[in-house]
């Protein structure tokens, strides 16, 4: 898989994660109404027809990562930062996000993710 096809489908894969969470941890229903806020019209415009709750609008977002704002990205970027936070300081010091490093050097340490990002990648590697 390409590095570039694998940045956007683990960002995705994280953004999704999200949606399955427990809402109660770590924050997560800031972050849930913070993409909820930024990406209010892709919602409209790529998930309209997904009724809400159980994460299916994050999950519907996550898979139209590529057509979504910029704006949208950036927002789910940043959750995907809290999500891997722990793992990008451990495996990725100074990697940025959203410019392909982190997702990149993520990717090359796949096999030492832990905790939510772990999970998240995990679901990536089964679709």
């Amino acid at each position: 898989m390409s590095s570039r096809l694998f940045s956007s489908a683990l960002a995705a894969a994280l953004v999704v994660g999200l949606g399955t969470i427990n809402v109660a941890a770590d924050g997560l229903a800031a972050r849930l109404q913070a993409i909820a806020r930024s990406c209010d019209s892709d919602i409209q415009t790529y998930c309209s027809g997904t009724p809400a709750g159980g994460g299916r609008v994050v999950r519907c977002l996550g898979s139209n990562y590529m057509n979504v704002s910029a704006t949208c990205r950036g927002t789910m970027a940043s959750a995907m930062h809290d999500v891997c936070s722990s793992d990008l300081a451990r495996l990725c010091p100074g990697s940025r996000l959203g410019a392909g490093e982190a997702e990149a050097c993520l990717q090359a340490h796949i096999a030492e993710l832990t905790g939510g990002c772990k999970s998240a990648a995990d679901r990536l590697a089964a679709r």
